[in-house]
């Protein structure tokens, strides 16, 4: 009964950490805001930039399994293409070791029952503060100093179980058995990650292990390569109904850390002689948790030096593994399906990207009723009219799916600042659906214009195509101040917004004075005004969104 309790002791210290751990992550990500948004939100162009702003976000972040289920979701999405994701999964694998230096350079050389207390209760007075930048600042105190009282009983409460059973000695006699004990530990520490399904708390796990000497630095090495291969089992379950690609992200995730193992493996007993050489003159306690973060973070680094120079092999690789069905088609937003809605920041980046998405697929459907203008064959007008058509389902599908996912985060996070930026994304998802409507009553009217066998005059087609043209640059600025709010690209949108006023004005005045003097038939007149309408209405509201709902997103 005892033993018992104690275990229940163990359970509920790693939950203390882990909770520590994911109030103070998502803190520090409504505290990073937007820059964290534009970091991931941006692709870089190099798998050097894409390795170290990755890094930097995980870092931030404390939670590489989230990071990676997010990349997995981009390339579902389209947003980031295999190659793009391998550089950023290489990013996050060497951004996660930050956990293992927190823990060691503040988990056990603080006196926790000096430091955790008062840290709670400076945490608490800040939370109560009514203010956005305290009350972070406030979760952020907590979360850390509830890691810190984890760790202190979780040590405490396996250094009870030590004292009054065999368990950890039984596990020392088996770290003695060559490269066999390697294998086992890195088994060990691939299932309890696994399970876990966080490489924090078994890192965490593998340190108090070896700190107190039950098991030595070489199974402790052994174990964190096993919990790299296990942090991987996160993604792969979340790319179970993913499409091809990002089943191949997730593919690769696995294969990278399991083929580092393998090289490190055999090398181990020199790695782990090498770095106990470079801490000789240090107490062996204070020290192992140093030893095995700067092996993590050496091993990960070596590991993408070591795999960087191979990313065209790996997609070959990983095509060949992954095939693609014969029937493959996008039918639901999987990008937000297969997110983790456990941080609200995280699952508005999400949201941000596909409401991006949906303005990029309204440009597609504006070009393609636009093309109507100028398409002379009667099959080739019909087949670009029913993509048109097609899309317009598509826009009001979609539309609905970012709502149901914006009200889950809603569900989720109550603050204020969360509250506002919900509100700006309802609302852009809102308006770029009648933007599609729009585009829709677009080619109805052209439609109907071919219908009713009526022409334009070349100097009118050349004004009609003017207004398209400044129309879809204010679709690209919506979409453009969506993923990437600036100053200079809402100003951008207000100028084109102007033009656009300044030619609808021109063609509706021009065609109410044809009408009137007899010069125009009334149904021509008509079909030139109701394009005036549409593409006035289309610009508007991509301003609209430019303006009042992509600022300070």
């Amino acid at each position: 009964m005892e033993l018992f309790i104690r275990l229940l002791n163990i359970i509920g210290s790693l939950g203390l950490f882990l909770y520590g751990m994911k109030l103070m992550s998502d803190a520090l990500q409504r505290i990073a805001g937007s820059r964290l948004r534009r970091t991931m939100g941006r692709i870089a162009a190099t798998p050097l930039s894409q390795i170290t702003s990755t890094a930097a976000v995980t870092a931030t972040v404390q939670s590489s399994s989230a990071i990676t289920v997010m990349i997995v979701s981009f390339v579902n999405a389209r947003i980031v293409n295999l190659r793009q994701a391998i550089g950023m999964i290489m990013g996050a694998n060497i951004g996660t070791t930050a956990t293992a230096w927190l823990v060691a350079l503040f988990g056990f050389a603080l006196d926790f029952s000096v430091i955790s207390i008062p840290l709670v209760g400076l945490g608490f007075a800040l939370i109560l503060i009514r203010k956005n930048h305290y009350r972070e600042l406030g979760e952020t105190l907590t979360g850390f100093a509830l890691m810190l009282l984890g760790l202190a009983v979780l040590q405490s409460a396996m250094g009870a179980i030590a004292i009054h059973t065999g368990l950890f000695r039984a596990l020392s006699t088996y770290a003695d058995l060559g490269y066999l004990s390697i294998v086992l530990f890195l088994l060990i520490g691939l299932g309890l990650t696994a399970v876990l399904q966080s490489s924090s708390a078994t890192i965490v796990l593998t340190i108090i292990l070896c700190q107190n000497g039950w098991i030595p630095f070489e199974a402790g090495a052994a174990m964190i390569l096993g919990e790299n291969i296990g942090t991987t089992v996160t993604a792969l379950l979340a790319s179970m109904t993913t499409h091809t690609q990002a089943k191949r992200a997730a593919l690769f995730h696995t294969l990278f850390n399991a083929t580092g193992a393998l090289w490190a493996v055999p090398l181990l007993p020199w790695l782990a002689q090498g770095i106990d050489g470079l801490f000789a003159g240090m107490n062996r306690t204070a020290a192992m948790p140093f030893m095995l973060a700067l092996f993590h973070s050496g091993f990960n680094l070596l590991n993408v030096c070591l795999t960087v120079g191979f990313i065209s092999p790996y997609i070959n690789l990983l095509n060949r593994l992954v095939h693609r069905p014969p029937a493959e088609g996008r039918k639901r937003l999987l990008t937000l399906d297969s997110g983790l809605l456990s941080s609200p920041e995280l699952s508005l980046m999400q949201a941000q990207n596909e409401v991006v998405n949906q303005a990029e697929r309204l440009r597609k459907m504006f070009s393609m009723a636009r093309s109507l203008t100028t398409i002379t064959q009667g099959q080739e007008f019909q087949q670009v009219y029913e993509h048109v058509e097609k899309y317009e389902r598509i826009t009001n599908r979609v539309e609905r799916e970012i709502v149901a996912y914006l009200s889950r985060i809603a569900s989720q996070d109550k603050s204020d600042r969360t509250a506002r930026r919900l509100q700006r994304l309802f609302r852009a998802a809102a308006c770029i659906e009648r933007i599609g409507d729009g585009t829709w009553e677009l080619a109805r009217t052209l439609k109907a214009k071919r219908e009713g066998d009526i022409w334009f005059p070349q100097e009118l087609r050349e004004r009609l195509e003017e207004l398209f043209d400044l129309t879809e640059q204010a679709l690209y600025w919506m979409a453009a101040n969506i993923a990437s709010p600036m100053d200079e690209g809402v100003e951008r949108a207000r100028e084109i917004a102007a033009r656009i006023g300044h030619w609808c004005h021109v063609l509706h005045d021009g065609q109410l004075a044809e009408a009137q003097s007899g010069e125009e038939k009334l149904s021509t007149g008509f079909a030139v005004l109701e394009l005036v309408r549409w593409c006035r209405e289309i610009g508007t509201t991509a301003t609209r969104v430019s303006v009042e709902i992509a600022e300070d997103l």
